[in-house]
């Protein structure tokens, strides 16, 4: 049967990682270079918010154990949790490198949606439909991950969120109060 309510395709899934491994990639990310986000509006104008989270997309061991580790959730979610839909939906194209996010004391993400176009330079062809988003730490205070303006998700260290990358899915991060928030994203097409 499929799901009517919006809510029902949020899924968390728990233990995705184990704390060692969240640990040798925080290790490993820590040497990275990191810059301010920003991004690209339709209209390809270039947007930055004050207070914006640091991002990296930089390579290491412990970055494609997880890049290859995801397929594994995303299996999940569209074979497993919604198998419903297999008679007229067959799969996905593909997932994007992993991006990992980095939130410092007074940052934060404002609310939008992953319908990211500027993924799709011509290469990779298509829209995202999932969004993935993964917590590497939990020694922060703040920074809570906020579905409709209102639902706090909670992601514990070593899970992963997974939920449609549309505008029924407005999500932000708040300020960070205290230490650092580490997480990952990537997006499936």
């Amino acid at each position: 049967m499929i799901p009517s309510s919006i809510k029902d395709y949020v899924k968390i899934y728990d233990d995705f990682l184990d704390a060692k491994f969240c640990k040798n990639i925080l290790n490993e990310i820590n040497k990275n270079n990191w810059q301010t986000h920003m991004f690209r509006t339709y209209q390809s104008k270039l947007i930055q918010h004050k207070n914006e989270l640091s991002v990296s997309w930089n390579e290491g061991k412990f970055k494609q154990k997880l890049q290859d580790k995801l397929w594994y959730a995303i299996e999940r979610y569209i074979l497993k949790d919604f198998h419903s839909f297999h008679n007229w939906y067959k799969g996905w194209n593909g997932y994007t490198e992993i991006r990992f996010n980095k939130y410092d004391k007074n940052t934060e993400m404002k609310e939008h949606c992953d319908h990211i176009y500027a993924m799709f330079d011509g290469t990779r062809k298509g829209i995202p439909t999932l969004s993935i988003v993964g917590c590497l730490n939990e020694d922060y205070e703040g920074g809570e991950f906020i579905m409709w303006e209102t639902e706090k998700i909670e992601i514990p260290a070593g899970s992963v969120l997974l939920f449609p990358s549309t505008f029924m899915y407005p999500h932000k991060v708040n300020p960070v109060t205290k230490g650092t928030r580490y997480s990952y994203v990537s997006w499936v097409y």
